[in-house]
Parts: structure tokens; C-alpha cells; sequence
């Protein structure tokens, strides 16, 4: 999964996806955020950004439901 490539994704809440969003991948961007400040537990997130009918959605690598439909070159 890289820029460029065009995928279906889908926000998942309660274990179930929900609507599909076509659309191509303008930025793939891996974030630390504190988990824990108590005892400094730092967990990354993988967030992926798509350009779906003329907005941009953020899905969680790890949480939502992202399949590449065509792969850019």
C-alpha cells in the first residue's frame, strides 16, 4: 500500500465496517501518540488519507478496513 493506489476503505466501529469509500491514497503518515503519560507508554499509529468524492478521509491502519483495488505504478 503506497501513495497513488486506489482502494476501497471503510471506518469500523463495534467490529463491523461500515460505508465503503473509494478513492486514491494522497498521504500514508505513521504517528507516536502517548498511550499512557502515567508510565510513558508511547503506541504508533499508521494513518492513511484518501481522497474520496472530493474530501479527504483518515482511516487507522491497524482499526478500519482498507483493500487496494488497483495498485499505482
Amino acid at each position: 500500500m503506497k501513495v497513488g493506489d486506489f482502494v476501497n476503505a471503510a471506518y469500523v466501529r463495534g467490529g463491523v465496517a461500515g460505508i465503503y469509500h473509494s478513492g486514491i491514497i494522497v498521504d500514508i503518515e505513521e504517528v507516536d501518540d502517548l498511550f499512557s503519560e502515567k508510565y510513558a507508554i508511547v503506541e504508533t499509529n499508521t494513518y492513511v488519507r484518501v481522497l474520496a468524492n472530493g474530501d479527504i478521509m483518515t482511516f487507522e491502519l491497524e482499526g478500519d478496513k482498507i483493500e487496494v483495488i488497483n495498485e499505482s505504478r
